[in-house]
């Protein structure tokens, strides 16, 4: 893992159809987070429970059932440590993707992410240091509590300071990636250069995921008889996940030749937005046509073939246009999105990568055994 690598194009004299490109990794970082939490809790034993309770004596036994655990520590101490955790994960998630077991973060965002990442860590043990200097004042403050003073014998066989500090540690881990053989055409290589390509999948897969959430959750809203219905205006404020999804496109944009195109989309569409003020009658229908749009990763790769074709984002988003209502609120008000997955699209996406079209094939046929990237590995 500590080894840098990377990825190169195939050299191939057949010609390739234009929606199916390698994807490379050399303009990717893996991130792999490695944080340990203490729970604060331990094993409640039935024996523990029949000084008080002598009734509890036929409880079932431990073969059959458990009686579940107990609270040592206050979970007001523990709970930063639990935030500090997901601020780690969403950061990770709103600037890369799933990649191997990781993270894959591009190159531009690398020193972001970086920075982000330490700032998390040094808030983390900053509170761990603080919990591990008033350790045995806070137990016994959490003992002696009015609600617990009547069984606080069961608070008992604390773990020392020290080792709570043990189990409590934020850490992180970069990496470049490469082919697992040195043999180019191996069976392993090309099972590592589909999981490569599968990284454009997740990119629409996040896309339309963050469209789902903009379409569910801010263009959409139950009226006063709880049915579901899309709202007459939005604020800029609620464009967040149109933006994210235009500033990933960008970032990965090196992974397709049809992602760039879409970032241009998504940039052309906020240009159209006032920033001020309601966002409503038009401009609310230029917010759900580009929104349904990328919710569905075949929509958004033909939408990709129309800016590659037209040369205008522009262009391609008034051809858009021309498939949906001329008004958000003259149509049909009731919302009913079809469920689907993060999986879902992401295997659509892979398989819209891996299919080409009837009139390319007859110039260009690719077989599955020729995906295979060319590895070159840097020491």
């Amino acid at each position: 893992m500590g080894s840098r690598f990377l990825l190169r194009e195939p050299k191939m004299n057949t010609p390739v159809v234009p929606n199916i490109k390698q994807t490379k990794t050399d303009g990717i970082v893996c991130v792999a987070l490695d944080i340990h939490l203490w729970s604060g809790r331990k094993r409640l034993r039935k024996e523990a429970l029949l000084s008080k309770n002598p009734m509890l004596a036929d409880l079932p036994p431990e073969s059959l059932a458990t009686l579940g655990s107990i609270k040592i520590a206050d979970p007001d101490d523990l709970a930063p440590f639990l935030k500090f955790k997901r601020e780690a994960d969403k950061l990770l998630k709103l600037n890369g993707l799933p990649l191997l077991g990781t993270v894959g973060i591009p190159e531009s965002k690398v020193e972001k992410v970086f920075k982000g990442l330490m700032d998390i860590k040094q808030r983390f043990d900053d509170h761990a240091q603080r919990l591990y200097r008033d350790f045995d004042v806070r137990i016994t403050e959490w003992r002696e509590r009015d609600d617990n003073v009547n069984w606080a014998h069961l608070i008992n066989d604390i773990p020392t300071p020290e080792y709570v500090a043990g189990r409590l540690s934020f850490g992180f881990h970069l990496c470049r990636v490469s082919a697992p053989s040195t043999d180019e055409f191996s069976d392993a290589n090309k099972m590592f250069g589909k999981q490569m390509t599968g990284l454009k999948g997740e990119l629409f897969a996040d896309a339309a995921e963050e469209a789902r959430t903009l379409m569910e959750k801010y263009l959409t809203g139950k009226d006063a008889h709880g049915v579901v219905r899309k709202r007459e205006k939005i604020t800029p404020k609620t464009l967040g996940p149109l933006k994210r999804i235009g500033e990933k496109f960008k970032s990965f944009s090196f992974l397709d030749h049809t992602v760039e195109p879409l970032a241009k989309i998504v940039d052309h569409v906020l240009s159209l937005l006032p920033t001020e003020g309601p966002i409503d009658g038009v401009h609310l229908l230029h917010v759900w046509t580009v929104a349904q749009m990328l919710s569905n990763p075949t929509t958004a790769m033909e939408a990709a073939r129309m800016v590659m074709d037209t040369g205008s984002a522009n262009a391609a988003f008034e051809s858009l246009l021309l498939t949906v209502p001329d008004s958000v609120s003259d149509h049909v008000d009731v919302v009913a999105v079809e469920p689907t997955t993060p999986e879902i699209v992401a295997a659509s996406a892979v398989a819209e990568i891996q299919t080409a079209e009837p009139q390319a094939l007859e110039n260009a046929v690719i077989a599955a055994d020729d995906f295979t990237p060319e590895f070159v590995g840097i020491f």
